[in-house]
């Protein structure tokens, strides 16, 4: 879904651009790349909502992942209906959160769409010269580039222009150069933008960065947001759990054991959080409370990595609870 919104989001910046040239016949394929890849994004969000509704068609209800309230649930111990207001905490600054990934993603974007137009009002506005190329760079690693000699009046200059076309060049080939009268070392080709590659550097990490993190933000805000909602429909419900650390390496995170008291358990795969149960790992039989349902639950612990505050960790049943038989 987040691949098509960029798919998107990059066509109608193309759409808008009124500085964007299109060639014969693009318009209509950047118009079908936009409904395209906003019908997919569509039907992304479906699919992510289809495995909740299937439990919820299935296991209609939520004893298929709690069982009845227990009037000794331990609420003296802790402040549940605290806790349960603090996962809406958390999944406000979960969202925060992703607001400055987003940040971070269109500062560098906005970078790189600045160098743009700057290269492109040069084209435009520029004085054009005849130049030379003296001697042409092309490493085995990284961009290739050449250096031109070009005049301005009164004077002759020298520049590296970065090499962003398939045109080859070699020593001494005739090139158009465009430089700005008030900086002539402002300087492209009209075959080569040569944007300001101090602010492209800049940019290209924060946006790369964006693009890397603004996912799992997105995805945690989203998860906090719906654990927080099943929760407060759910309650909680207290239990033993034994955490069985994961192997991130693997691509598994931990395993939480439940175990309530009327004797079912159910076993929780935790999901990549900041809120994590490395503080727990090994520990058997800790109590805990359980809330939510199918793919939407949290382990509240009545501490955390840094006692005395509870601690919650967001989970996914791998299954409903089962009850074992007694022997």
């Amino acid at each position: 879904m987040l691949v098509f919104l960029f798919v998107g989001a990059g066509t109608t910046y193309s759409l808008l651009d009124p500085a964007y040239v299109f060639e014969e016949g693009e318009l209509p394929t950047e118009a079908a790349i936009l409904t395209g890849s906003l019908a997919l994004t569509v039907f992304g969000a479906y699919r992510l909502g289809i495995p909740d509704r299937r439990l919820r068609a299935e296991l209609p209800g939520y004893g298929a992942w709690l069982p009845a309230r227990d009037a000794t649930n331990g609420e003296g111990r802790i402040d549940l209906d605290a806790q349960t207001a603090g996962l809406r905490r958390i999944a406000r600054r979960a969202a925060a959160l992703a607001l400055v990934w987003t940040a971070v993603f269109a500062g560098g974007l906005a970078g790189i769409i600045a160098a743009d137009h700057a290269s492109a009002a040069l084209l435009v506005t520029g004085v054009r010269v005849e130049g030379v190329v003296l001697s042409v760079h092309e490493p085995t690693r990284g961009p290739s580039s050449f250096w031109v000699r070009y005049h301005s009046p009164g004077q002759s200059w020298t520049e590296e222009i970065a090499r962003d076309s398939a045109r080859s060049y070699r020593a001494g080939d005739a090139v158009t150069v465009v430089y700005d009268p008030d900086d002539p070392r402002h300087v492209r080709t009209t075959e080569e933008p040569n944007e300001n590659r101090i602010l492209v550097g800049f940019s290209v990490l924060p946006l790369v960065a964006g693009v890397a993190g603004l996912p799992f933000a997105a995805k945690a805000a989203m998860g906090w947001r719906r654990r927080a909602r099943a929760v407060a429909r759910t309650g909680w419900r207290i239990a033993a759990v034994t955490v069985v650390p994961g192997f991130l390496a693997r691509g598994h995170t931990a395993e939480v054991l439940v175990r309530y008291r009327d004797g079912s358990e159910l076993v929780l795969r935790t999901t990549m959080s900041g809120h994590g149960t490395g503080f727990l790992a090994g520990e058997e039989n800790r109590r805990a409370w359980i809330g939510g349902w199918g793919r939407r639950m949290v382990v509240l612990f009545p501490y955390g990595p840094r006692k005395p505050r509870p601690h919650a960790v967001p989970g996914s049943a791998e299954g409903p609870r089962v009850t074992r038989s007694r022997r």
